[in-house]
């Protein structure tokens, strides 16, 4: 895919997928450094659904996990990619979940997501 159509993928995404309604939406962006971490956390009731979509210039790291006391659980295992069209996720538990990205990569990547817990 070629960085002209990444950036109008994007904003496409950006502008409001049909699985998106406009007033729930809730957008983020970041430049991660090499070798660190960005993380976009949220509350979800058991049950509830988390829609998500995210972009960036290199594969990174994507995981979404949450925290129980020292322990993390990873119900969305770490995996490399640069992209995810359109994922959902649905809670087990009532918590505190996170979406994290890692940057591999020796270069400064950008990222841009969006999502919404219903």
């Amino acid at each position: 895919m070629t960085h002209t159509f990444k950036v109008i993928l994007l904003s496409a995404l950006v502008s409001g997928l049909p699985f998106i309604s406009q007033a729930a939406e809730k957008t983020d962006s970041a430049r991660i450094d090499p070798g660190k971490v960005h993380e976009v956390c949220f509350a979800m009731e058991f049950g509830e659904r988390l829609t998500y979509a995210f972009m960036s210039s290199r594969d990174m790291k994507f995981n979404i996990h949450y925290h129980e006391g020292d322990d993390v659980s990873f119900p969305v295992e770490e995996h490399l990619t640069a992209e995810e069209e359109e994922d959902i996720f649905t809670a087990m538990s009532s918590q505190g979940y996170c979406m994290m990205w890692t940057n591999p990569s020796n270069r400064i990547v950008p990222l841009n997501v969006v999502y919404r817990v219903r």
